[in-house]
């Protein structure tokens, strides 16, 4: 069997943080999914940490999404308080900054993915449509 490479654990770690918002969080899934949508260009305009910052004071579906990309780009696992991880972070130099906030974007280029493909677009109740009656038809 071939080993993973890093690509593949992005992919991996990106669909089960995905599927833990559907399974565990119902309630934030389009709010979450509108969050990651917007995280890239958020990170590109204001910077990774002030973009961390503005998540984990918002709390509920911001937090997620923090605690989804601080653990990640901390160790590549799940274990760990957001605003921990996010701490260790302010001692780090520049140059890790710069990998850091690369990491993160190649993460969320695979949580837009999942995120489109499996969660409800935010205001999506889900109800089905009722079926055309004949007069309608």
């Amino acid at each position: 069997m071939q080993e993973r490479n890093l690509e593949h654990e992005r992919a991996a770690y990106a669909y089960d943080c995905i599927q833990g918002i559907k399974k565990n969080h119902p309630d934030i899934e389009g709010k979450y999914r509108s969050a990651v949508l917007s995280s890239g260009a958020l990170i590109q305009k204001a910077g990774l940490m002030q973009t961390l910052a503005f998540y984990l004071s918002k709390k509920n579906h911001y937090e997620e999404l923090a605690d989804h990309i601080l653990c990640w780009i901390k160790g590549h696992n799940r274990k760990g308080e957001a605003k921990l991880l996010f701490e260790q972070l302010l001692n780090v130099d520049d140059d890790a900054i710069i990998e850091k906030t690369m990491e993160a974007m190649a993460l969320i280029t695979w949580l837009k993915r999942f995120a489109e493909g499996v969660l409800k677009k935010e205001g999506d109740n889900c109800i089905p449509e009722e079926p055309l009656n004949e007069e309608e038809a």
